[in-house]
């Protein structure tokens, strides 16, 4: 009679556990269920703002079709994790703010970002997307600031350290660009010759020919197709009185570009110190020729070289 007892009250403390741990299990499982759904709905609403650039043809057919995707995501009950949420309605409002500035329509644009900052206070992003508006239609103070608040968040931004670099320099503050032109380098972002390309300005405005060079050469190392590269590589050879490797820099560049009028310009000065004439008459002719904003005051000048170079031609 005991065993028959102890048998009855073991099955009397498992069938009280199955009573507890049943609903903590299966709800459990609708949790999981839930999260499933609302990973497959996050998957979805990312590919459609994925494909809209793709699938349809004109910016007003790809504002509305964010829109709707927008309106979508605020209604999806599905999403039941409001920071992931938000980072859908970030994404799509960038989406959007992107189309907006694309038909310079940039009062939309910054809302958007202003939305996107709105529901993320600590997300670099916003801030460096809404700066790159505001220095797109010429607000640079604005712009400044965004930028530094996206360097303050992140303060590996390299793209933020480069458009605020280039403030600077426009604004004369060679030091301070200099400072965001290197830490933009040290991050090695995509865009890094660029960068090497206007740290080689700076350099060149400051009078520092040597680390000039060395920044348009890196540059040439970087992207061999750099047209600005050539040109200002090029016009510190000139300034070093290297002419020959003036003279190839410009070669390259025209092979690359047959119109480029300032490196015929360049090429013209330079055949002109080497006192092959013909060679320059013939570079600033084809100034004349491809000068098709009639640039008054330097077609004045060209045509001035070339009735001096005939003068000297004809003397030798």
């Amino acid at each position: 009679m005991r065993k028959t007892k102890k048998i009855s009250q073991t099955h009397s403390k498992l069938y009280f556990l199955i009573l507890i741990i049943f609903p903590l299990v299966f709800g459990s499982c609708r949790l999981f269920d839930k999260d499933i759904r609302q990973d497959k709905h996050i998957v979805s609403f990312k590919h459609q703002m994925g494909r809209v650039a793709d699938s349809l043809d004109t910016p007003a057919e790809r504002i509305n079709a964010l829109k709707t995707i927008l309106e979508n995501i605020e209604a999806d009950e599905d999403l039941i994790t409001p920071r992931k949420k938000n980072k859908l309605l970030i994404e799509a409002n960038f989406y959007l703010s992107n189309e907006y500035f694309n038909v310079k329509n940039y009062k939309k644009a910054i809302e958007c970002t202003d939305i996107a900052i709105g529901l993320d206070t600590t997300d670099a992003t916003g801030y460096y997307n809404r700066g790159s508006i505001y220095q797109s239609i010429g607000d640079d103070s604005l712009a400044m600031r965004d930028y530094t608040q996206a360097i303050r968040l992140n303060n590996n931004y390299a793209d933020a350290y480069y458009n605020r670099g280039i403030i600077y320099e426009v604004g004369g503050e060679c030091e301070k660009a200099l400072e965001d032109y290197n830490r933009a380098i040290k991050e090695e972002p995509k865009n890094v010759a660029d960068i090497y390309n206007n740290r080689g300005n700076i350099y060149l405005s400051m009078k520092d020919t040597s680390k000039a060079l060395s920044d348009y050469s890196r540059v040439l190392e970087i992207d061999t197709a750099n047209i600005n590269a050539y040109t200002n590589r090029a016009e510190i050879y000139i300034l070093r009185q290297e002419f020959d490797k003036a003279l190839d820099d410009c070669n390259k560049g025209l092979i690359l570009d047959p119109e480029n009028i300032r490196l015929y310009y360049k090429r013209a000065a330079i055949y002109e110190r080497k006192n092959e004439y013909d060679e320059a008459i013939a570079d600033y002719e084809k100034v004349l020729d491809l000068d098709r904003h009639d640039l008054y005051k330097a077609r004045i000048k060209t045509k001035e070289s070339i009735r001096k170079l005939k003068i000297l031609a004809r003397k030798r």
